[in-house]
């Protein structure tokens, strides 16, 4: 491995790949959650809504391990995601003219088209982004360092979101037209800005002779004796098809079956960011503590029920509420699962790990938008809602049985309890 950085080069690079969290994040929630409402606006059904979630979900993730094998043989492994963010993040420019060139027939299907593109694009860099964040933040500090710039990332998050309520409120196409743009600009800027960041990298693999169905019949049977990887792939499997059993229709129940102004769900999501301000350094300094899986524990119990309080919801102001809720949940369990995928993964092929996880967890995003989208046409969304909160307990079961990280410590309730000094308020 290339020797390791300076302090100070090292310092910087973590300052800057904060700084690019924040304009990505930005770029991505000021768009991406109003996706579904552009749509519905373009005249999309239920179904339509479950492929805007499963295609990207889907296409996006099951070229990640040739992405992954192709990154190890690069020099510079920053290549793929820059070039990959330029393509994906210039896309939302492309959505908010291109669906107006054509018949009103086809534009929803356009949208889904440029849409899966666009994650397809940014995805095929994950993989090496993940194992070059691995390489620039040290173990001990990952908590704490992925924490705060977490915390950083929200506060962009919510500014864009409260710019998104003002901007909702203007005449369509006009208030969809200036937030995808919008989210272009920030998007790119976040590209360049990663360009400039200098990690500390393994060097490139050699050309290997043999095929790639060989090399990845290799890596497959490697797997087999990484217990906690494929334990940890089997609970999160189970555990993504819920979540995304239901998530894609959230925004669908509140403006269709309870009648929530369209303006109101990026305030709604402004409450969901606030939140996960709030809690980012109390998780971190949780997981530094007590370790990655005892976090997602505590956070997935509490994700677990969210979809079940959506089905009990008959008014348009308690999913304030429930995402005040997702807020605290997925704030913890986003920060553990990341750091943890990065425990259980062997140093010298991370990459392609990630790849392989990504690939599969591609699928079962897919899936469970596609059956939710049918089932809520068959059956209504409450149903939805119901089976999402099942699939999440039995995915979080599965994962509380089969799953250990590094940490040996316990934690309990009281631990959860916040103070002055863990919890970082």
């Amino acid at each position: 491995m290339a020797s390791f950085m300076s302090s100070k080069k090292t310092r910087k690079a973590m300052k800057l790949n904060t700084v690019e969290g924040g304009f990505a994040t930005a770029a991505e929630n000021l768009a991406a959650p109003y996706l579904s409402l552009f749509a519905l606006a373009l005249g999309a059904t239920p179904s339509q809504i479950g492929m805007l979630t499963a295609f990207p979900n889907l296409f996006g993730n099951l070229f990640q391990i040739p992405a992954g094998l192709w990154s190890e043989r690069m020099k510079d492994k920053r290549i793929i995601p820059i070039v990959g963010g330029y393509l994906a993040r210039s896309t939302w420019a492309v959505l908010a003219i291109a669906p107006f060139l054509v018949p009103a027939e086809y534009r929803v299907r356009l949208v889904i088209l440029l849409a899966t593109f666009r994650v397809f694009a940014a995805n095929i860099g994950v993989p090496a982004w993940t194992a070059l964040q691995a390489l620039l933040v040290p173990k001990q500090i990952r908590g704490i360092y992925y924490g705060n710039r977490n915390m950083v990332c929200n506060i962009c998050a919510l500014l864009a979101t409260l710019a998104a309520t003002f901007l909702l409120g203007l005449p369509f196409p006009l208030n969809f037209q200036i937030i995808l743009f919008g989210a272009a600009a920030l998007g790119v800027t976040a590209s360049y800005i990663f360009s400039t960041i200098e990690f500390d990298q393994s060097p490139p693999k050699q050309q290997a002779a043999h095929a790639f169905s060989t090399r990845v019949k290799v890596f497959l049977s490697e797997v087999g004796s990484q217990k906690s990887f494929r334990s940890y792939v089997v609970s999160s499997l189970i555990w993504s098809f819920g979540v995304n059993l239901a998530s894609s229709f959230f925004v669908v129940y509140y403006v269709g079956d309870l009648g929530g102004p369209q303006s109101y769900w990026a305030v709604i999501s402004g409450v969901n960011l606030a939140t996960q301000v709030l809690v980012q350094r109390y998780w971190g300094r949780l997981a530094d503590r007590f370790g990655q899986r005892n976090v997602m524990l505590a956070s997935g119990a509490l994700a677990a029920v969210l979809p079940l309080l959506w089905a009990l919801t008959r008014n348009s102001w308690f999913p304030f509420v429930i995402y005040a809720l997702n807020g605290v949940a997925w704030g913890g369990y986003n920060l553990a699962a990341f750091n943890l995928i990065l425990e259980i993964t062997p140093d010298h092929n991370r990459t392609v790990y990630v790849a392989g996880y990504n690939t599969l967890m591609g699928i079962a995003t897919a899936i469970g938008p596609l059956v939710g989208g049918f089932a809520a046409e068959a059956f209504g969304l409450r149903p939805v809602f119901l089976s999402s909160t099942l699939f999440r307990a039995l995915g979080l079961y599965v994962f509380y049985r089969s799953v250990q990280d590094t940490s040996q410590k316990q934690m309990s309730l009281r631990d959860l309890i916040p103070s002055r000094k863990s919890a970082g308020f």
